[in-house]
């Protein structure tokens, strides 16, 4: 999730059933027309919908007028309890068409608990694989276990889009990527970019095709952060551009604060390509599990009328996934009732995109 300077998440809990015409606009390409936007027209929404993702279709999205921004979600304790993901939904008011989760190295999925998040939704799946280095990834030694996941993915036989290494640019991160030699590679960039090249390519090998690869760095841009310039596996090894992006409220940043820099980035590197916020929050001032102020006039339900207020001048944004937990801010959707009601009121806004 979003750093503050080197705080980190790690949580302890994070270790489709597909309609096949369906959220097409998830995946597709944005149009020429739409990529000749100013520089200012870069940010964010959430929008319902009522199925998942189809791969390799441009049949347009029947679930909201524009059928552009689609929502998705982790919640605490939805993998041991699926059902919590529809009460969010329910409390939302809107339909959540992507079920973030989070695996780890040894894990093998999708599982039956990842096929019943994803009825009638999408799998994101942010893959955790820092107990090896980079080095190791990209040689042989690794090969039977990705072959096992790939092939496990492929029977599944549903779109999944996985974001190996998401937020590999923190500085918080064990295997962050710097210019210091590494595994035998002249810079740890050469090493990320060889170890990502090689996962894809295994499951190319084998066949798996309803995968979509998510190159997900934070939104953080700070010197000792790595520039995602610099680690960039290539257009032809990744599907879809994915930013995660969180308001401590230490210092209250706006929602186009904290992305644009990092959104200018990524965009320039494959600007035909669709954009996913897969993690995104806000603390809460009114929370009473955590401290934090606002500036006079601002609020964690004004920050997501903000955010929705820029959405439309996002122009490949095509969906955003709430991470849903109180942890080390209040980031749940229901933090506060304002919290809750500003957030409902920025989908509304959305779903007029």
């Amino acid at each position: 999730m979003y750093g503050l300077g080197k705080l980190r998440r790690c949580n302890a809990e994070m270790c489709c059933m597909i309609g096949i015409n369906a959220f097409a606009h998830l995946f597709r390409e944005p149009s020429m027309s739409s990529l000749t936007l100013s520089r200012r027209q870069l940010f964010l929404g959430a929008a319902g919908a009522t199925g998942a993702v189809a791969l390799n279709t441009s049949t347009p999205s029947l679930a909201w007028a524009a059928g552009r921004i689609t929502l998705g979600a982790w919640t605490k304790g939805m993998d041991a309890n699926p059902v919590l993901l529809g009460r969010l939904s329910t409390e939302l008011g809107q339909a959540l068409a992507i079920a973030s989760v989070f695996r780890g190295p040894g894990d093998v999925w999708p599982g039956p608990a990842d096929a019943k998040l994803a009825t009638g939704r999408t799998l994101l799946v942010s893959w955790h694989l820092d107990d090896q280095s980079y080095g190791y990834w990209a040689s042989d030694a690794a090969r039977p276990y990705l072959v096992v996941v790939a092939r496990q993915v492929k029977a599944y036989g549903k779109p999944v889009a996985i974001r190996p290494w998401a937020e590999m640019n923190g500085d918080w991160m064990p295997r962050q990527p710097t210019s210091s030699p590494t595994d035998g590679y002249p810079t740890g960039y050469l090493a990320f970019i060889a170890a990502w090249r090689a996962v894809v390519n295994i499951f190319r090998a084998e066949g798996v095709t309803n995968v979509r690869w998510v190159f997900n760095p934070t939104t953080d841009t700070y010197v000792e952060t790595t520039d995602v310039r610099l680690i960039w596996p290539g257009r032809d090894y990744v599907d879809v551009l994915g930013l995660d992006g969180y308001n401590w409220g230490t210092d209250w940043r706006s929602f186009e604060n904290i992305y644009a820099t990092q959104y200018a980035r990524l965009t320039a590197l494959a600007p035909d390509l669709p954009l996913w916020v897969c993690e995104i929050g806000c603390a809460d001032p009114l929370s009473s599990l955590n401290t934090v102020t606002a500036p006079s006039g601002q609020s964690k339900a004004s920050w997501w009328r903000d955010m929705a207020a820029t959405a439309g001048t996002m122009s490949t944004l095509r969906a955003v996934v709430l991470f849903d937990i109180a942890k080390e801010r209040d980031w749940r959707a229901a933090s506060s009732r304002p919290a809750l009601t500003g957030l409902k009121a920025a989908l509304v806004t959305l779903r007029e995109l």
